[in-house]
């Protein structure tokens, strides 16, 4: 089947495509090339998304949000284009787990009999794919990391794309695509914060091996604010940026700074405690695991102080990743948007930095 094989292009040979994030808050492209060696940004746009297009990872609306897609990629220059997407959110399964040493046939054919145990669907209505990332428990056995999805899921992905007029050459995973734009740390847990949800995914000698969704991301601070300081969604989403300093400007008294604050703290602290279960469910069941690194990107990463105070309560570094730090840009961007809107470009940007691998 068609959705079948995109899924079976991400470990398989690399297309040049645009990249392209659709999450629950907005809508991404990324174009990279390589230039003298090294990845060139030539193109970049977001738009955001209709409102409950996106729900859990999932496409509620696909008519509408393949005319919010259709619109972006013809103001952009991106029309027409070939493109690869992601898959993320609670449907997406991801395991690490041992199998004897096998063909590449045989093993498809035991994980198929197998997925029940480590996803709760039947097999006969997932996409899956799997490959080896190292040697088991014995030298009879190979680490698989396995991918799983519901299928009406990448369908409707496929759907949307078909109907926006762009070519979908092949469907990754958010963890793979963000993994390409960090540093080389082979050990490290990322936490991918968007509009609604807060995907965490522990990576150990540099893949992922287990991800879990928080349902807690920006939309939570920016109500926060709104309902405390009586103000309007676009003000809240600047005062969130821009800092606690600047909270006082838009409250009535010190006493409602105060407050909001503190309800603020509350949030950060819930998905500090949320983050640290995450840790700790998988070091209880893989003991030799080690994170030295936090990062976190998206959309509601960028919230004024947030990497300081999650580091402060998990005892981690805490580094607010931006995809675009080290990478040659072209001339006709605004330096100071792309640091603005950097962290939510991380998937839309790992996702065209496919076709750079060699």
């Amino acid at each position: 089947m068609f959705a079948e094989k995109l899924l079976r292009k991400i470990a398989g040979r690399r297309e040049d495509a645009i990249g392209l994030d659709i999450g629950s808050g907005s809508v991404k492209m990324a174009d990279v090339v390589l230039r003298n060696g090294k990845p060139y940004l030539k193109r970049m746009a977001l738009m955001e998304a209709p409102e409950r297009a996106v729900e859990d990872g999932a496409i509620a609306e696909e008519d509408l949000l393949a005319d919010t897609l259709q619109k972006l990629a013809a103001k952009n220059g991106f029309a027409g284009g070939r493109v690869a997407a992601a898959l993320g959110g609670r449907n997406l399964f991801i395991r690490e787990v041992n199998f004897p040493r096998m063909t590449e046939k045989e093993m498809r054919e035991a994980i198929r009999w197998d997925l029940e145990k480590y996803v709760p669907f039947s097999p006969d209505n997932l996409y899956f794919d799997f490959w080896i990332v190292g040697s088991g428990a014995t030298e009879m056995e190979v680490r698989v990391l396995l991918v799983a999805v519901p299928k009406e899921v990448v369908d409707s992905l496929v759907r949307v794309v078909k109907k926006a007029g762009l070519k979908l050459v092949a469907i990754d995973i958010e963890p793979l695509a963000i993994q390409r734009t960090l540093p080389m740390v082979a050990d490290c847990m990322v936490i991918d914060s968007g509009a609604a949800v807060s995907q965490v995914t522990l990576f150990q000698k540099h893949s992922p091996v287990f991800t879990r969704n928080i349902p807690i991301g920006g939309n939570q601070f920016t109500e926060t604010m709104m309902e405390g300081l009586e103000i309007g969604r676009e003000e809240a989403e600047l005062v969130k940026h821009r800092g606690a300093n600047l909270l006082e400007p838009v409250a009535n008294t010190a006493e409602a700074t105060d407050v909001v604050q503190g309800q603020i703290d509350r949030v950060v602290a819930e998905l500090a405690g949320e983050v640290r279960r995450t840790l700790e469910y998988y070091q209880v069941q893989n003991r030799n695991v080690s994170i030295s690194s936090v990062f976190i990107t998206g959309g509601g990463a960028k919230m004024a102080q947030l990497p300081e105070k999650l580091s402060a309560i998990l005892e981690l570094p805490v580094v607010l990743h931006d995809p675009l730090l080290n990478m040659e840009i072209a001339p006709s961007f605004n330096r100071q948007y792309l640091r603005g809107v950097g962290p939510q470009m991380a998937v839309a940007v790992g996702l065209a930095l496919r076709g750079c691998e060699e």
